[in-house]
């Protein structure tokens, strides 16, 4: 009976190998009830990436001659998908090897550097992950301070920057206490469709100025405009600290990969005619 029960765990240990009976049984365990579906889930990852780094890229675009940094926007692109998807097949690995992390899991990020390199793979992913988060969190918490200040003092109300900031804090504050993304799903629908409306009438706003000027001068490309272009084009598709949180509250784990394609799909009709238009207009 030892052989047999050796070749058994053989079997569970591989759990990309198709016709795996395990593997189904294993991939219907997980499926959970109330959780997010395929297009929720894309619509999270698309709106929880697209924020303030859309606005850098016509700007990003004027060290790299246009061609260069629509290049890079599709290198980019096709860089987090491929990235979104090792790590969904990262997590049903873990799901299929080991049975506690079939329910409920709150920091499956760190879990996954764990059970790959050790304990210092999770004290790294969990440094790494807080640093991206915190250092964004500052930038939006500053921009929307300036924007909340812009807008109340035009109406007499005057603050300054540093107490807009604090009260923008303590407001932000009550949304960290919900459990998981499923339990704020309205928030990413609402994040994706405003950074949508606001791109297209950006854009919109970019041809008719364009429109009006009479010779077009387009610079050099050069390389530190280059290298400032990655660094831009690379914050703009910032966000995959989160990805396996998401994964995490779907329904169904093994379709993650096809809600990071979708989603990155998302951002790649955004972020390209933003930066194309805006910059061959102006």
């Amino acid at each position: 009976m030892a052989p047999q029960t050796s070749f058994n765990n053989l079997k569970v240990l591989e759990p990309l190998v198709p016709g795996s009976s395990e593997k189904g049984q294993i991939t219907q365990e997980v499926v959970k009830h109330g959780g997010l579906g395929i297009l929720t889930a894309a619509i999270f990852l698309a709106g929880e990436m697209a924020g303030s780094g859309v606005l850098a890229l016509p700007a990003a675009m004027i060290g790299t001659g246009g061609w260069l940094g629509l290049a890079l926007i599709f290198l980019f692109t096709a860089n987090a998908g491929f990235s979104g998807t090792r790590l969904g097949l990262c997590w049903i690995m873990l799901e299929e090897r080991y049975e506690e992390f079939r329910g409920e899991v709150r920091d499956p990020y760190p879990a996954i550097g764990e059970k790959a390199v050790g304990r210092w793979g999770r004290i790294v992913s969990m440094v790494a992950i807080s640093l991206t988060l915190y250092g964004g969190g500052c930038v939006f918490i500053v921009l929307i301070a300036q924007l909340l200040g812009s807008l109340i003092g035009s109406a007499g109300f005057q603050l300054s920057l540093c107490v807009w900031m604090v009260i923008v804090a303590i407001c932000l504050t009550p949304l960290t206490w919900m459990g998981t993304p499923k339990d704020f799903w309205p928030i990413a629908v609402g994040a994706l469709i405003t950074t949508c409306l606001a791109c297209l009438l950006v854009i919109i706003t970019c041809v008719l100025d364009g429109t009006q000027i009479e010779e077009k001068v387009f610079p050099t490309p050069t390389y530190d405009g280059t290298f400032k272009a990655f660094g831009s084009i690379m914050f703009a598709f910032a966000g995959a600290s989160t990805f396996p949180t998401i994964q995490a509250d779907m329904k169904d784990r093994s379709k993650f990969n096809i809600s990071a394609i979708m989603a990155m799909g998302v951002l790649f009709f955004i972020y390209f005619p933003m930066a194309a238009a805006c910059y061959f207009s102006l």
